[in-house]
């Protein structure tokens, strides 16, 4: 049985909410759209769909602003811009989202299950405990970016009439989402006759209690990564038991987290569509998988247009000399710095070219474009024809789970086999994109075989071997290359890890405008909330940038949460 339910958008629509960065807990918690009496299996749902159904955040979020960051993409037709350096609007939706959407609805799950009599109580302990899970995922998500926020006091406008949360630092709300995850875990974990079920409204598992307690060992063991800079002990320590847990964790692919669109309605056109933002690949991250004769490049970005019967018409038109041969390759990056994409030598060679050639006696104008492009369907199924495909979007991956245990494991955290981890971690990945390639119905997609993926890791670039700082840096590219249908978690591991880097096997492009080297961003602005709870607003931020490391405002951006420490 497959451990994924399939639905089309028109499935979710049980309700809309309407939602903005400004509100404050007051409206967020008490918006009269959604019923107090909503049923859990109607709760889950709403929940669900926003997780996944976030058009505005890709257009805002990833296409304007994280692809460009981690180089996955560029603008195009005019390059990366300082704009994209600057304190930005219309990003960090998520952080409305949670509390008025996400975290509410979770909350009145939880609500409702702790309202029951003792027997009755006991029947709904596994939709409880799924309930936990989504919510930690979900304040995680909000705290990575943001860094305090309210939680432990947060959601209960409604009910206890507070609305004025205090806000959590990172290390009071890293304590409290892995108590919560544990106590999940046991739950989950936990057979219980006459279980209440979620069933089909759960749109991931079907509401199956032994797979959410899979996923929520594997969300255990992402958030405690995160400490590595802060308390490695305390990373170790969880990851051990983790791994030693009876619920387990991922066997492989199927196990995974992750939303597969059944009907034709789900990410079609609308802010699912780049409209020219980071459209074009980028040229370091393309030339390393190029180099590597990576499996997914051809699943991450087409091939130009440059073909060779593109090249002999011209030929044969006159715009080449008769001694010009066709160069084969076609996957083509554009710099990713300002500075670099502007540079006469580059600015000739990238973009749309115009020839002017001779056809049947009369003169012709053609125009190719020699740059490659995303693979358009992965993100948005209204291109490249609007025709059928199914989108897959991952919340947690099996490849992502075996290269922070191979990571542990080369650090002497752990006594796992690093190499083993690494190489199943390389094939998850290949074959997960492979799957979405494949449902998405992208531009020439190709079945992967097993001899393609061998070559690839005995390339001298991807195979396990050297230094530790190599191994590690190694694992942290393909940890890097496994998120780009997650943006924000390979912005994460790019801020954890330092991979890719400036000089290093997967060579990142240092960003320069005008000459002056330019930070990436790794953080987003807290939001302000209304006057109400003002105080604690600033009590937060001033405690934030009396770490030394948050910058001097919430508005400076290269400016670092607690977890992101030097």
């Amino acid at each position: 049985m497959k451990a994924l339910h399939k639905f089309g958008l028109g499935a979710l629509a049980l309700a809309t909410v309407a939602s903005a960065c400004t509100r404050d807990f007051a409206e967020m918690n008490t918006n009269p759209e959604i019923s107090k009496d909503m049923k859990p299996d109607q709760l889950i749902t709403l929940t669900q769909k926003t997780m996944v159904d976030r058009d505005f955040e890709w257009f805002y979020d990833n296409y304007s602003y994280i692809m460009p960051w981690m180089q996955f993409t560029v603008s195009y037709p005019n390059g990366n811009t300082v704009s994209i350096f600057n304190l930005v609007s219309n990003v960090n939706g998520f952080y409305s989202a949670f509390y008025a959407d996400f975290g509410r609805n979770l909350a009145d799950i939880q609500r409702q299950v702790n309202a029951m009599s003792g027997e009755e109580r006991a029947r709904y302990a596994h939709i409880s405990a799924i309930a936990t899970v989504h919510k930690v995922w979900g304040a995680w998500r909000t705290t990575d970016v943001n860094g305090s926020i309210p939680y432990s006091e947060a959601m209960g406008a409604r009910t206890e009439q507070n609305f004025t949360p205090k806000y959590d630092n990172q290390a009071a709300l890293y304590a409290q989402f892995d108590a919560e995850l544990k106590g999940a875990i046991a739950a989950l974990a936990t057979p219980a006759a006459g279980q209440a079920s979620f069933g089909t409204a759960d749109i991931f598992y079907s509401g199956d209690a032994a797979k959410w307690a899979k996923a929520a060992n594997v969300l255990r063991l992402k958030i405690a990564m995160r400490l590595m800079k802060r308390d490695p002990e305390k990373t170790r320590q969880i990851a051990a038991e983790v791994l030693a847990s009876p619920a387990g964790i991922f066997t492989g692919i199927a196990d995974e987290w992750k939303f597969i669109s059944g009907g034709q309605n789900f990410a079609r056109g609308g802010n699912w569509n780049a409209q020219g933002f980071a459209t074009r690949g980028g040229q370091a991250v393309v030339n390393y998988m190029y180099d590597q004769a990576d499996p997914r490049l051809g699943i991450f970005f087409k091939k130009n247009a440059f073909t060779q019967a593109v090249f002999n018409r011209l030929k044969a038109g006159g715009a080449f000399p008769a001694s010009a041969t066709w160069n084969p390759r076609q996957y083509v990056g554009v710099p990713a710095s300002p500075d670099a994409a502007k540079a006469p030598a580059n600015a000739k060679l990238f973009g749309v070219k115009s020839y002017q050639i001779t056809e049947n006696g009369s003169a012709v104008t053609v125009n190719y474009d020699t740059l490659s492009t995303y693979q358009n369907r992965l993100f948005d199924l209204s291109s490249d024809g609007d025709g059928p495909g199914k989108y897959i979007q991952p919340v947690a991956t099996y490849a992502e789970m075996c290269f922070l245990i191979s990571e542990l494991a080369v650090r002497g955290m752990s006594t796992e086999n690093a190499q083993e981890w690494y190489v199943k971690g390389v094939k998850a990945s290949i074959r997960a994109y492979e799957q979405m390639g494949r449902e998405a119905n992208i531009v020439d997609f190709t079945a992967v075989n097993d001899a393609d993926i061998d070559a690839y890791l005995a390339k001298p670039d991807v195979a396990f071997t050297g230094t530790t700082e190599v191994l590690l840096e190694k694992i942290g590219i393909q940890q890097f290359l496994n998120h780009f249908k997650q943006p924000w978690e390979a912005w994460a591991s790019w801020k954890r890890l330092g991979y890719p880097k400036v000089g290093g096997i997967l060579n990142r492009e240092e960003f320069r405008v005008d000459g002056s080297t330019r930070e990436t961003p790794r953080r987003w602005a807290l939001p302000v909330p209304q006057q109400l709870n003002r105080p604690n607003y600033n009590a937060a931020v001033q405690e934030m940038i009396s770490g030394g490391e948050y910058g001097t405002s919430v508005e400076a951006i290269t400016g670092r949460v607690w977890t992101d420490k030097k």
